[in-house]
């Protein structure tokens, strides 16, 4: 009786399995990788060895110059069994896991995003869009953004994330990639007694975005969480007024406290 999996892939060949037991070892692998392990020039059709492997169902071809191995548990999906975040470190470098999908890893939303949001500190000319059926969102910060980073695993393979509070505060920094101000009202209400409240004031300080401070203060004010004037006296607060939630209208009432266009309501 013959096996369905030598039914749906190309046989292969001395060379081939061999080159698979090695890159198996590994969550992904690049071309140089391959062109080491097969005693490869750049003058040898390595490229070529790979399409044809590719082709044959047992490797998959993440972004360029980067592949990963089908095992043969994957069944008819034919994809690596690879997490997303493990993905998400290929995509750019550095690659840290942020906004919403930090929200979720941390369990500080009941949401479950549709994107994988990743952060990194250079430009990024063009997005991944999706990757084996996954949707991915790289956000461009300033070096100066990007800090708060901790290291965390996923089956034994490590990946970068910002810490509870670093995800917060970048909320308040960039509503429109946590869907919303509402989630970090959410956040900050069902996740307060694991915030460390002297790193809030200390990241929504570095963050160099004033408004992040003033809808922080304001937030923590409304729920009665926190030391608010401790906050009002570490964090400069840029004159003006700026939008609780820049994703909604701008329409509301003006906290002149707070330098804030309330124009979203806060569920206490």
């Amino acid at each position: 009786m013959n096996d369905s999996r030598t039914i749906t892939r190309g046989q292969l060949g001395k060379i081939e399995a061999g080159f698979l037991a090695k890159a198996g070892a590994h969550s992904t692998f690049s071309l140089a990788f391959a062109r080491q392990v097969l005693g490869h020039t750049k003058n040898n059709p390595t490229p070529q060895f790979l399409e044809r492997l590719q082709s044959k169902g047992w490797i998959k071809r993440i972004r360029r110059g980067r592949f990963a191995v089908i095992p043969l548990s994957s069944g008819e999906d034919r994809s690596p069994q690879l997490h997303e975040f493990v993905i998400a470190m290929e995509i750019v470098s550095p690659a840290v896991i942020a906004y919403w999908s930090a929200l979720n890893h941390h369990g500080m939303t009941e949401q479950l995003p549709r994107t994988v949001f990743v952060a990194t500190d250079h430009p990024v000319r063009r997005q991944p869009g999706d990757i084996l059926g996954v949707t991915y969102k790289v956000v461009s910060l300033k070096p100066g953004k990007v800090f708060g980073v901790i290291k965390d695993w996923i089956d034994e393979i490590p990946f970068h994330v910002t810490d509870r509070e670093k995800t917060i505060i970048d909320g308040l920094d960039l509503p429109q990639y946590v869907g919303g101000t509402s989630e970090i009202v959410k956040a900050l209400t069902g996740s307060w007694k694991m915030l460390d409240e002297k790193k809030l004031r200390k990241y929504a300080a570095k963050i160099g975005n004033s408004a992040v401070a003033k809808r922080l203060g304001f937030t923590m004010e409304t729920l009665g969480l926190g030391d608010v004037e401790s906050l009002r006296e570490s964090v400069l607060r840029a004159p003006g007024f700026s939008s609780f939630d820049p994703t909604m209208p701008k329409k509301g009432k003006y906290n002149r406290r707070w330098g804030l266009l309330v124009n979203a309501e806060i569920q206490t």
